[in-house]
């Protein structure tokens, strides 16, 4: 039974508990029920707590009652908290105002101000609250919820003006409590994605060094059995072959983290033109046979559609193909099959690419194209690569206005990959169709061009005048640019091929001052820079600096043939 009056040291030393409660833990969900149990009956006969929900709809996070048989009431009172407007004396109008409420003596008219349905209504009267304080909950000048005393028991003096001065208090320590728990948590889980992120840029690192240190091993230990002369000349041309596909492995390697970082950065620009789908999977069929003979995989490709045209990039198409097949590839077992099918389909041309190998499982499969996602991780990984093939091929796809999605039965069963792209509206055959970037290009001859090369890098140099020569120009090296200038100057070559990054004055500084001279001097001779710089605005700077054509190393002899042809033949 509740005593009349409660001593003002039991109020006191209450008070100092829950003080000391709400500051030993940033776990609210526990320190709250346990406050409003201190709460009664000190401070009343019933104490509740309710909270603010992400969706502004209240949730009872503790409630306490002198006769705990009442408690699953009080619960059920709070779970019926509703939006109203002339609600004037409850949860929800101390809540919209920020000002505690009062109620000395109930009476049923504040019973009715105070529910905010029917329902709500008859369970204050099942409670028989004969006086109550409602108190905001505000840390930080924001609300994050109500506490709530009432007295139910007879004999009890009401509220007044000191107790409601005792409830403030306990819900300025409560706010303070609940918000030091937020900001905690906040900065937990911003510590666990920090780690989580920093785990995963050591593990792609990680990744990226094997991957690359993979294509260079193979190099270095061919390179050095032909430097030592301990090759016949078959095996020599094996160890050509190893050497060149593995650079062409690697450079597919450094593209793709130049992709996925121009993409990231929302830099990714397209060089749309017609393409022939036939002719560009014929292509990726090419560069992927050589791995699916290693393994005893059988390629069918079923071509149904000849000459179907899109209208996209050359480039980035051939990686959409070539990524999907070697991902086949990849992922089948030795004497398995990948098939890939070109279809048109009204008026989309449908690429599917499927493969008899280990398939991928119902948890993997809505994160396939998302990047740095693989089936495994670590050094036991069965399978090379980055892990951002097919996250390239879905953007990619979706820049040329198509869809990209994967099927499978689950492991073991094999995968499908489908790609829909729109066709152009109307055949331009008569415009050059690009099949793809880095296609063969016949070699023309240089005989009697005069050129001039400049790069700090001799082996560079060395590598440039072979190509040259051997095409028929007469080249003049340069280290410099000072020296470069100077050799345009007296001899006047038909092209300049220059590096972009080079110790004092680099490629941009030489292409200026070049620019800068008369005609009469060479100012207007073509100039083509051969850089590692391969960012698209890389190539605009280099444009716009003055360069004729922007040229990313490494660069194929026959394309820096062709392209050292085109600009004689242009100025011609």
């Amino acid at each position: 039974m509740s005593t009349p009056r409660v001593p003002a040291e039991q109020r006191a030393a209450a008070l100092a508990e829950m003080s000391a409660l709400l500051g030993s833990s940033f776990d609210y969900e526990r320190t709250l029920p346990r406050l409003a149990r201190l709460a009664v009956p000190a401070l009343g006969d019933l104490c509740a707590i309710d909270l603010l929900q992400d969706d502004f709809g209240l949730r009872r996070v503790a409630c306490a009652h002198a006769d705990s048989t009442r408690e699953p009431l009080v619960y059920e009172l709070g779970g019926r908290h509703g939006p109203k407007p002339d609600d004037a004396q409850g949860v929800g109008a101390v809540i919209r105002y920020r000002r505690p409420v009062l109620v000395a003596r109930a009476r049923e008219a504040d019973l009715r101000a105070a529910a905010q349905s029917d329902e709500q209504l008859a369970l204050l009267r099942q409670l028989g609250p004969k006086s109550w304080i409602v108190t905001p909950l505000v840390a930080h000048e924001r609300v994050l919820g109500a506490l709530t005393l009432a007295l139910t028991e007879p004999g009890r003096r009401p509220y007044g003006p000191i107790d409601l001065a005792y409830a403030a208090v306990i819900a300025s320590h409560a706010a303070a409590a609940i918000e030091s728990a937020r900001l905690y948590r906040e900065a937990e889980a911003a510590r666990r994605t920090a780690e989580a992120a920093s785990r995963a840029k050591d593990e792609f690192l990680s990744t990226v060094s094997h991957e690359l240190r993979n294509p260079l091993n193979a190099v270095y230990g061919w390179a050095t059995l032909i430097e030592r002369g301990q090759l016949g000349e078959a095996q020599t041309r094996r160890a050509v072959q190893v050497i060149v596909r593995n650079v062409n492995a690697q450079i597919r390697l450094v593209d793709d983290l130049l992709d996925m970082s121009e993409i990231v950065n929302g830099r990714m620009r397209l060089v749309v033109r017609p393409v022939d789908l036939h002719d560009l999977i014929q292509d990726a069929l090419e560069a992927v046979r050589h791995a699916a003979e290693a393994k005893g995989i059988r390629l069918q490709p079923v071509l149904h559609a000849p000459g179907l045209l899109v209208s996209g990039d050359p480039g980035r198409l051939q990686q959409v193909v070539w990524n999907l097949l070697q991902n086949a590839v990849k992922f089948t077992p030795t004497d398995g099959r990948v098939q890939i099918q070109l279809q048109r389909v009204r008026s989309h041309a449908e690429i599917v690419v499927s493969d008899s190998g280990q398939g991928i499982t119902a948890d993997v499969l809505p994160y396939v194209f998302d990047r740095l996602r693989q089936g495994e991780g670590g050094s036991a990984r069965g399978h090379g690569g980055l892990g951002i093939g097919l996250a390239l091929v879905r953007h990619f796809v979706e820049l040329h206005g198509g869809s990209v999605f994967a099927e499978s039965a689950g492991e073991g069963q094999g995968a499908t990959f489908v790609v829909k792209l729109p066709l152009m509206l109307a055949d331009v055959r008569e415009e050059a169709v690009t099949r793809r970037d880095g296609a063969a290009v016949e070699s023309p001859s240089l005989a009697g061009a005069h050129i001039v090369v400049v790069d700090d890098d001799p082996t560079v140099v060395e590598l440039i005048r072979e190509v040259l020569v051997q095409a028929g120009a007469d080249v003049v090296d340069s280290r410099s640019t000072d020296e470069a200038l100077c050799e345009v100057v007296r001899r006047r070559p038909d092209v300049l091929v220059s590096d972009i990054e080079m110790p004092g004055q680099d490629g941009y500084s030489l292409i200026r001052k070049l620019r800068a001279l008369g005609p009469e001097q060479g100012g207007k001779i073509p100039a083509i820079a051969l850089t590692a710089f391969g960012r698209p605005e890389d190539r605009i700077r280099s444009l716009q600096a003055g360069f004729n054509i922007h040229l990313t190393k490494p660069v194929d002899p026959a394309e820096l043939i062709a392209s050292v042809a085109s600009m004689i033949s242009r100025a011609g």
